[in-house]
């Protein structure tokens, strides 16, 4: 395969992505067509892997070839113009299942998130249990002045940041600091289909349009290119494209005329946020009728779901969206709502970490030294908001002035999910060990669900459950 060229470092100027991993195949004793690719740990030491057996492109073919019957690993490059028939016609499943990367990834907090919207599976770098130090991430293509303002506004979140950690405050806690572009790291498991799924977006203005978060598109060309070769021709020549210009008529549209008419419930979350359930399906004795599924009587609890609207701050969604079974949106952030609003996260108390991880302990810093933490924050805080005025007023981007607004504002998000993966939610985020501010979206999110299926409840609570919490346990 001569166009295989295994490189395993790529990046733009605000992300590195290093292919970590492919999934192989066990090749047949005796198979020795294809030429080792060969890498040497010291000397006299060395790995040889064939390379027919990574799950690059003759795994899309095997893939492919497995429904008439044809299940070969006798790939050549003939064969690499069915590569290009599936591409063309949109037969997308055999490249979801033949290549899977294993990524990693370093990059600015604001651009991980499409990452993690993508179909993957990612373990990223907790701000609960390790420091987020490094320096933050500065957009290429901003003024002399500009850059003085944000390097004047990392010099004072740093400090502070520093600060609080030698005050014993908890990292979850002082986090809060950080401006919305400091460094995040984590893995992705991706097959090969969402990334090339991603590459035939066009025209998609609704997010990072002032940003240089797509510059990411030609990192992921090259992993690509010298991993997928063939997939990766294909891409070129039937691009596939899904053009979104059309979508900014609809919101225009329809963003005045969204009120939530049909809400059933609603309460208040922490100092600013709401949680509104706008809708519930299923029936719950349908749903318990069909526990009888073979082989997981737990995918009855599909058939029925619950539709929230919310508001919710941005570090406490960067938790929440880890839940990857339901429908998520992310709606526009407003910055300039934002900060006139001062739309932010404000704990009524600080926090102190102890132990170990694992076995931390959190306990809630009170009288003097807590209202001098609070004075901290707002006085960080009122730094942060008259910086992005004064960005915004010399004619910067509402996305690239926001970067320098601290990791807490909210942010307003839909939720679909069904009644299957809220468990799963309950036991996790209302247990102790869950961080308080999400536990307490969670416990009103419980609320409305144990309101809306009574029955399923008591099921959830004495034969499902988990977790610890006390609130779910009274229905036992």
């Amino acid at each position: 395969m001569q166009n295989f060229k295994p490189q395993r470092v790529f990046s733009c100027s605000h992300t590195t992505i290093e292919v970590d991993g492919v999934f192989v195949r066990v090749p047949n004793d005796g198979d020795n067509s294809w030429v080792p690719l060969t890498r040497e740990f010291g000397k006299g030491h060395h790995l040889a892997v064939d390379i027919e057996d990574m799950l690059q492109d003759p795994g899309i073919i095997r893939s492919a070839r497995v429904s008439t019957g044809r299940d070969s690993s006798a790939v050549n490059e003939k064969a690499k113009g069915l590569i290009g028939y599936l591409w063309k016609d949109r037969h997308v499943t055999p490249s979801g299942s033949g290549v899977v990367f294993r990524l990693k990834q370093d990059t600015p907090i604001g651009y991980a998130q499409p990452f993690f919207r993508l179909f993957a599976e990612h373990n990223e770098l907790s701000g609960r249990y390790s420091k987020l130090d490094g320096p933050y991430y500065t957009p290429r293509n901003i003024g002399y002045k500009t850059r003085e303002e944000f390097d004047q506004a990392e010099q004072e979140a740093q400090e502070l940041y520093g600060q609080l950690i030698d005050m014993g405050i908890a990292k979850e806690m002082a986090r809060l600091v950080h401006l919305y572009r400091f460094r995040t790291r984590f893995y992705q498991t991706i097959g090969l289909r969402y990334l090339l799924e991603f590459l035939t977006w066009k025209n998609v203005t609704t997010r990072h349009g002032e940003t240089e978060f797509y510059e990411v598109r030609d990192v992921i060309k090259q992993v690509l290119k010298h991993w997928t070769p063939w997939a990766f021709e294909s891409f070129k020549q039937y691009p596939n494209s899904i053009d979104f210009s059309w979508v900014n008529e609809y919101i225009g549209n329809y963003r005045n005329q969204a009120v939530l008419s049909q809400v059933l419930d609603s309460r208040n979350v922490l100092n600013k946020g709401n949680t509104t359930l706008l809708r519930t399906f299923g029936q719950e004795n349908h749903i318990l009728s069909c526990l009888d599924d073979y082989p997981n009587p737990l995918k009855a609890f599909g058939h029925g779901g619950m539709t929230f609207s919310m508001s919710v701050p941005i570090h406490v969604f960067r938790q929440w969206v880890r839940h990857r079974n339901g429908h998520w949106t992310e709606r526009r952030v407003d910055f300039d709502s934002i900060v006139l609003n001062d739309s932010f996260f404000v704990p009524e108390n600080f926090r102190k970490q102890k132990g170990k991880v694992g076995h931390y302990e959190y306990v809630e810093v009170e009288g003097p030294e807590n209202d001098e933490l609070l004075e901290m924050f707002a006085k960080h805080r009122k730094a942060c908001l008259e910086r992005y005025s004064r960005l915004r007023n010399r004619g910067v981007a509402a996305e690239i002035a926001a970067m320098n607004l601290p990791y807490c504002f909210y942010i307003p998000v839909d939720w679909s999910v069904s009644i299957e993966s809220l468990f799963n939610f309950f036991s996790l985020r209302c247990d102790g060990h869950a961080q308080f501010e999400i536990r307490q979206y969670a416990n009103s999110v419980w609320d409305m669900f144990a309101k809306s299926f009574p029955v399923l409840a008591k099921v959830f609570a004495k034969n499902i459950h988990f977790g610890d919490s006390e609130l779910i346990k009274k229905f036992v």
